[in-house]
């Protein structure tokens, strides 16, 4: 999930690629976090409301290329059981090559990846959201996350339901306009969980080129799709 003092850090580490009216605008110029959570409900609860806040903003001051450069280091779940799992997956098949394994990951014939939050994802194995390699050499990756004891769809992006629901529905109630880049944005934090994961899987570097949609209720669930380009050695 996104998380404003991550973010800033990183882009204080990568200062040069931003405009300084950023910083100061939004106070990530100072040291140390950008916000503290309190412990009491009320302050957890203005954290929550001005974090959300602060990523809105940042929504409308980025380009679309800064925020994928942001977002593609983040991402959460990137150790335990799933990265365990993605680095077996890449040992077991070292010798095929990208193709080959992703059309193993398309045919369900690998196991689901199992989220420190007791979610689990699984690569959808259909011909049109499987991951495959792409005509023009990018590679789009689709995954559908089920709650692990119902085993039904999530209604939501769970981030968002779980931290922001009420403050992202009176933001689509008064920006709807601002909806779908907003989600990109955000859904940025899980294709760069998504992308360390799928490198450790195929062997290769990715950058993020694209959220092609997210939440988006299919048969099978709600999807996130990411499109990335293979970086040349």
């Amino acid at each position: 999930m996104p998380n404003i003092n991550k973010i800033a850090e990183t882009m204080k580490m990568n200062r040069a690629v931003f405009p300084q009216e950023i910083f100061t605008e939004l106070g990530f110029d100072k040291d140390g976090d950008v916000l503290t959570p309190g412990k009491s409900k009320q302050e957890r609860e203005a954290y929550k409301q001005q974090e959300f806040e602060l990523l809105t903003k940042l929504n409308d001051l980025l380009t679309l290329e800064q925020k994928f450069a942001i977002m593609e280091q983040k991402g959460c779940c990137k150790t335990s059981r799933m990265d365990k799992e993605s680095k077996d997956f890449g040992k077991t098949h070292v010798d095929k090559t990208i193709a080959e394994k992703l059309q193993i990951l398309s045919s369900g014939n690998s196991a689901p990846s199992v989220n420190d939050d007791g979610t689990r994802c699984y690569a959808l194995p259909t011909d049109k959201d499987a991951p495959c390699m792409n005509d023009d050499g990018t590679i789009s990756y689709a995954v559908v996350c089920f709650n692990l004891d119902s085993e039904k769809a999530l209604s939501s992006c769970h981030c968002l339901r779980r931290n922001y629901q009420e403050e992202f529905l009176s933001f689509a109630r008064e920006h709807h306009d601002k909806v779908c880049s907003f989600m990109q944005f955000f859904c940025g934090c899980c294709a760069g969980h998504q992308k360390h994961h799928l490198q450790n899987k195929l062997g290769v570097k990715l950058k993020l080129k694209s959220v092609t949609s997210s939440s988006i209720k299919t048969d099978k669930g709600y999807k996130r799709v990411f499109i990335y380009e293979v970086k040349q050695s």
